[in-house]
């Protein structure tokens, strides 16, 4: 006869902190979700409605590594960054203006505001990471050498055992 008895585990209970955490990343994320189809919207407008294209410097270098010829012409928004520093700046500008139109605040001008959603989104799960640290075993070294991939990964499963507690927190206020 076994004499030993086997214990089930104690239920998981987070912290006030951890679920504020898992609260704040899902709002980090549905507002950079809900940013993120406007701004690139009117910046694909604004990159179709003229030709825009790499500043000659950054031509010349990629033609002396011997790359093959290229299609100058920036079409894609995530190459906007290669625009002359005067083509840059018309561009901004227009997309300020399209900023404003859409009604979309941010702190500064020089603010993108999908790069502030996503700054926040960032902040939010760095802050998830670290109160679930002494639970996870994941501490923010082992975070940083992770790859991006296993990374998301690990905040998608952290959120996962969170979501229940966060929804039962808001139906808790609400009565």
């Amino acid at each position: 006869m076994n004499t030993t008895e086997n214990k089930a585990p104690e239920p998981f209970k987070p912290t006030p902190e951890m679920i504020a955490a898992a609260e704040a990343v899902f709002v980090a994320v549905a507002f950079e979700e809900t940013t993120r189809p406007i701004v690139e919207g009117y910046k694909r407008k604004i990159l179709a409605e003229r030709e825009w294209h790499m500043a000659p410097d950054t031509r010349a270098s990629m033609r002396r590594t011997g790359d093959k010829p290229i299609d100058t012409r920036i079409t894609d928004i995530r190459y906007a960054w290669l625009m002359s520093d005067a083509d840059f700046a018309e561009y901004a500008c227009l997309c300020n203006a399209a900023r404003i139109a859409a009604k979309l605040v941010v702190e500064s001008e020089a603010h993108c505001p999908l790069s502030v959603a996503e700054e926040i989104t960032r902040q939010a799960k760095r802050k998830l990471c670290d109160v679930m640290a002494d639970v996870s075993g994941v501490d923010i070294e082992k975070i940083r050498m992770m790859k991006i991939e296993h990374y998301e990964h690990y905040v998608d499963l952290t959120l996962r055992l969170l979501a229940p507690f966060v929804a039962s927190a808001a139906v808790a206020s609400k009565s």
